[in-house]
């Protein structure tokens, strides 16, 4: 985005000397697209598309043109539903930039959102006040049952192990399909004893930084650096690791910032 721009859109912000180390990726965003075949999603939801957004780390040193201009381009994205799934702030003076970039998306199903560590470490109800008064519905530690062409979604968010409670799926039919948006993916375990289908997660920024022969060097994780980024599939879940939008620290080599847009497909 720097050439779109005209010049590299760095701020005020801290850690400034990080976006011009050689090698850095921090602008070079990647539109990702995939298609997830699953075995519960009901032939009448084959197709349902899904825009994942994760971790935009609004801190001030990756300005907000760059923030706006992904914006533009994501709203043009078709999907049905849109999820977020947390640490959307590194400081609260940054929510005056909501409207203009994540407040500019909407879906046909709704947008749903959780928050993550850093925004706990800030202060959660106002940034859950400001994402409402945007029409996201907050599904932190509670599922929310869409009926969609007569056949249920459940959709449940965790913050833990930060905030809050897990979401009860034993609340949804046995026979809708299960959506979880967790901001760790150290959920899994947790997701799959549920009967997730679906996980969603981000936190781990594919690592920041990977090296040729070794991989990603370091994810805030209970396993590691496992779940850095990608797709896992660990019956009867599957979970995508989005790397997210940018980080604290604005440092990607061989991590680069993503968005991801997913399709669902049924079994024939």
């Amino acid at each position: 985005y720097s050439e779109t721009l005209g010049a590299p859109p760095v701020g005020p912000g801290p850690f400034q000397f990080m976006t011009k180390l050689p090698l850095n990726q921090c602008f070079e965003v990647e539109w990702t697209e995939r298609e997830f075949r699953l075995d519960r999603l009901p032939q009448a939801l084959d197709g349902l598309t899904i825009l994942h957004v994760t971790d935009l780390h609004f801190i001030g040193t990756i300005d907000l043109p760059f923030y706006k201009a992904i914006f533009e381009r994501a709203a043009t994205l078709d999907c049905d539903l849109i999820v977020f799934t947390g640490d959307l702030l590194d400081g609260l003076e940054f929510a005056d930039w909501l409207p203009e970039t994540i407040g500019k998306l909407d879906a046909p199903l709704g947008k749903y959102f959780i928050l993550g560590n850093h925004d706990w470490h800030l202060e959660p109800d106002p940034i859950r006040a400001a994402m409402s008064q945007l029409g996201w519905n907050d599904v932190s530690s509670r599922l929310q049952v869409l009926d969609i062409a007569g056949h249920r979604l459940a959709i449940g968010g965790s913050e833990l192990p930060w905030m809050g409670k897990q979401p009860d799926f034993s609340g949804a039919p046995s026979d809708c399909f299960r959506l979880f948006l967790s901001h760790s993916p150290d959920n899994i375990q947790w997701a799959r004893r549920q009967g997730v289908d679906l996980m969603l997660s981000g936190h781990n920024h594919g690592g920041q930084v990977v090296l040729p022969f070794i991989g990603p060097v370091y994810s805030p994780s209970i396993y590691g650096c496992h779940y850095a980024g990608g797709v896992y599939f660990e019956p009867p879940t599957l979970l995508s690791v989005s790397r997210g939008v940018s980080g604290r620290h604005p440092l990607r080599i061989g991590a680069r910032p993503e968005i991801g847009r997913l399709t669902l497909r049924a079994e024939s």
